[in-house]
């Protein structure tokens, strides 16, 4: 996956401005490419510190943004406040639900000092974990 690195920083920028809760989002692009980072609202409403949801009405509107201008999504991206930048377990099994097979995952660890860290990740199989993957920032 390959990110400007004006994109980069607009996701640590949210990450940080969202801090405490977990900032959500879609990456779109085409192929290995990420052409533009859409953020959305996270509508999880019971522990927004420590998951997220996309709700279905914000993922059809950015993807018809997106197919207009002749991009798909590529990816998704979180932070995940005072964690690793890594999944987690409810991460892992959202993805086994279907939902997220085959398209990468940036998670962005924040901690209360604002340090951020950005890797991606991978689901391709409901028997497996994620994968890491190559972030290039240009």
């Amino acid at each position: 996956m390959k990110v400007r690195h004006a994109h980069a920083l607009a996701m640590i920028e949210e990450s940080r401005a969202g801090y405490p809760l977990e900032v959500c989002g879609v990456l779109l692009g085409r192929g290995p490419f990420v052409h533009a980072v859409v953020p959305v609202p996270n509508r999880e409403a019971t522990r927004p510190q420590v998951r997220y949801q996309i709700a279905p009405e914000d993922l059809a509107r950015v993807q018809r943004e997106g197919r207009e201008v002749g991009l798909d999504i590529v990816g998704y991206y979180h932070s995940h406040p005072d964690h690793p930048s890594r999944p987690s377990d409810t991460d892992r099994a959202f993805a086994a639900e279907g939902l997220s097979d085959g398209v990468v995952h940036v998670v962005v660890g924040i901690d209360a000092s604002r340090r951020a860290t950005l890797t991606a990740w991978i689901f391709r199989d409901r028997g497996a974990d994620f994968d890491r993957v190559d972030l290039e920032v240009e």
